[in-house]
């Protein structure tokens, strides 16, 4: 509760154009950002690139955006929905590389782009199946497989019962499976 209510203060001094409190912001999520964006893809420099994107349009937006916002929440869909903008328009756009003028690689340069189309589909499948859960599957997963938590801690992070928690993750991993 002390965190959203620091988080709020630092979300209307930034629709006040405070540049200090857009900083305090980046610094405070930059890497819980990093490690949720990594759960859709291995991509490190998209994941990177995805955070500055939601940053610059905070700032740029910031005047117009809403007042009463949960600023976690906020900040981790908006960087959910530029990853997947991004993984879409990588799966559409496909090149060769070319060796010398009219010599194209044929072996690895097939195999390679083959396994990349093939991980990028399946980040994309992941990440779409990941989408169809609900917010609070989504952060309970999050907390188990990217956080490294227990389920001990989830469960008093998520303010449940450990019995509720262990649940909560076995249906969404089980959801997932059944999408995949």
């Amino acid at each position: 509760m002390k965190n959203e209510k620091r988080d709020i203060d630092l979300w209307h001094q930034i629709k006040r154009g405070d540049v200090h409190a857009y900083h305090k912001l980046y610094d405070r999520y930059i890497n819980t950002l990093f490690t949720f964006g990594m759960q859709y893809t291995n991509d490190d420099a998209l994941v990177q690139d995805a955070i500055h994107d939601i940053f610059v349009d905070l700032h740029r937006y910031r005047t117009t955006i809403a007042t009463d916002v949960v600023v976690k929440s906020y900040l981790f869909k908006s960087l959910q929905n530029d990853i997947f903008k991004k993984l879409k328009s990588q799966t559409k756009t496909v090149r060769l590389d070319i060796v010398s003028e009219g010599d194209y690689k044929t072996d690895s340069a097939e195999d390679e782009l083959i396994f990349s189309e093939t991980t990028l589909n399946k980040n994309a499948s992941l990440a779409l199946a990941l989408s169809s859960l609900t917010k609070k599957q989504r952060y309970a997963l999050h907390l188990r497989f990217s956080e490294d938590l227990s389920y001990e801690e989830i469960s008093s992070t998520l303010g449940i019962s450990m019995e509720s928690c262990r649940t909560l993750i076995y249906r969404s991993l089980k959801e997932l499976r059944a999408k995949l």
